[in-house]
């Protein structure tokens, strides 16, 4: 769709254009409205709309003098005017500003009509490059702060990706991170990212009043920004930064409890060196996991780097073998007990427990591995929602929910392996019950060392083997024996009991009666 504003001061003119004809089927959405110039002016800087149809005089400012400061904002934008005859003057004066077509007053649906249609193809066009533009510029901008973060992670030197405004102009230069927060932790990915998407057009359209050199773009910490000024506006910046956080956080009656961060890294005048000032706002926004504040600044406070936490080698080797034994419980009370030592350290900060979070993620893992394979991709995706969680409670409930529930997937899937093979030994003795059979020949006929599967087998089936297989028997015997040509030797023998004796014994123990008391109750 084609956005358009429309100024006039007449609010009937407004009424009658917006009803006059069916702007949706010709491609075109109304956007706002204006009485005044002053007001539509801030509807361009607003809107970024395609086209804005005005009047040529109006309070404020004229039709003429807000055509010109709108070119200044947006060179890209078209106008219609609108004007009575009486003021034709004033619409000839307007046509050498580059007005794409004029309106008389009183206005009809067929001319406003065949105006639009005709704009439309090449409104339609210039759109289309423009967003293709758009698309690659914002491109750019992805691919600088990916750059930017990553020297700034592993403290390596940067310049890739930087384009001519940034490293040429003189002045100040420095990062930040706006990081967006929701009252819990989302459990939808997906619907974040249409919050972040939203903040980071506030984020470029608030900007743009600022300074004409910058990049933003959607990183895992929130939305990353460099900017390029002149000279260093205290106050500018912290309007600029103050609006982005109060409209962010206006959206808190669409997406629930909305916490706007804002991190900003010091000031150079190196480019280069803003990977130091993105590392300080990186830092501020780990810290907000326990240190909530709505600012932090680099230029006021300091960034520790050297405060890290590792994990003592005991407190390690508990999580592996809790998670070696996929042991649900006994690893939740490990978690809750380091997670009580961690929080209880002095000097506390957000680095430190991210530090803690891979500490634990890499034990468990370790631990897992012993009795199977983790989940494809699951240390990644709990990387993702680490960088979803808004303070040090959701950081814990993340790693209790997501890895107990990996253990009881684990301990599922080791139980389907070991069943499997039980399954086969007990349709290898219904098939063999009438030989000799031996713990051994079916430990090996399902591939399991012997003393290894007679445990499996008691542990699966309740019963050690030569106990399920004289049951096994008996109830075959007794089918045998409610028919009327068999003897109860022949069903011995039929069974796997060459000796009589033995057999009737067994048959007694399990039934209460003899074979042949037995047999003569199913005669």
């Amino acid at each position: 769709m084609l956005r358009v504003v429309l100024a006039d001061d007449e609010n009937k003119i407004l009424l009658l254009l917006q009803k006059l004809i069916d702007w949706k089927r010709l491609g075109y959405e109304i956007v706002g409205t204006a009485n005044d110039g002053l007001r539509a002016l801030g509807l361009v800087r607003e809107k970024q709309p395609h086209l804005l149809i005005t009047d040529v005089r109006m309070p404020g400012c004229s039709g003429i003098e807000l055509i010109q400061r709108a070119k200044e904002l947006q060179p890209d934008l078209h106008f219609i005017i609108i004007s009575g005859y009486r003021k034709f003057e004033y619409a000839q004066t307007a046509l050498k500003y580059g007005v794409e077509d004029y309106l008389l007053k009183p206005l009809k649906q067929e001319e406003l009509t065949g105006i639009l249609m005709r704009l439309g193809d090449k409104l339609g066009k210039e759109a289309a490059l423009e967003f293709q533009l758009k698309q690659s510029q914002e491109r750019q901008q992805e691919l600088l702060m990916e750059s930017l973060a990553n020297a700034a992670e592993h403290q390596q030197p940067f310049m890739a990706y930087a384009d001519e405004g940034f490293r040429t102009a003189e002045g100040v230069c420095f990062a930040a991170l706006v990081r967006v927060d929701m009252a819990a932790t989302p459990q939808d990915p997906g619907g974040y990212q249409v919050i972040l998407r939203s903040a980071l057009e506030i984020v470029r359209r608030e900007l743009q009043s600022l300074t004409g050199i910058y990049a933003a773009a959607i990183q895992k910490e929130g939305i990353a920004i460099v900017l390029r000024m002149s000279a260093y506006r205290t106050v500018a910046v912290k309007q600029c930064f103050t609006k982005i956080q109060r409209e962010i956080e206006q959206q808190r009656d669409m997406f629930g409890n909305l916490r706007c961060t804002i991190c900003l890294g010091s000031r150079q005048t190196d480019f280069a060196e803003t990977v130091l000032s993105m590392r300080q706002a990186m830092w501020f926004c780990r810290d907000r996991l326990c240190h909530p504040q709505s600012w932090r600044d680099a230029e006021s406070e300091r960034a520790d780097f050297n405060q890290r936490y590792l994990m003592e080698a005991a407190q390690k080797k508990r999580f592996q073998v809790a998670a070696e034994c996929l042991d649900e419980e006994r690893f939740e009370q490990e978690l809750e007990e380091s997670f009580r030592t961690v929080m209880s350290r002095e000097n506390l900060n957000g680095q430190m427990l991210e530090d803690w979070f891979y500490q634990v993620l890499e034990a468990c893992l370790y631990g897992m591995q012993q009795n199977g394979q983790a989940e494809e991709r699951f240390a990644e995706n709990m990387e993702e929602k680490f960088w979803l969680c808004p303070d040090a409670q959701s950081v814990l409930q993340l790693l209790r929910k997501d890895i107990s529930r990996e253990l009881q997937r684990l301990r599922d899937e080791r139980s389907l392996r070991e069943m499997r093979p039980i399954t086969e030994a007990k349709r290898y003795m219904q098939q063999h019950y009438r030989e000799s059979l031996r713990l051994e020949d079916v430990s090996s006929a399902v591939g399991f060392n012997a003393t290894y599967f007679s445990t499996l087998f008691k542990k699966e089936t309740g019963q050690n083997f030569m106990d399920y297989l004289t049951e096994l028997r008996i109830s075959k015997a007794k089918e045998l024996l409610c028919g009327e040509t068999l003897s109860v030797q022949d069903v011995a023998e039929m069974v796997g009991y060459s000796d009589l004796k033995y057999f009737s014994r067994l048959f007694k123990k399990a039934t209460g009666v003899s074979p042949s008391d037995y047999k003569k109750l199913y005669k």
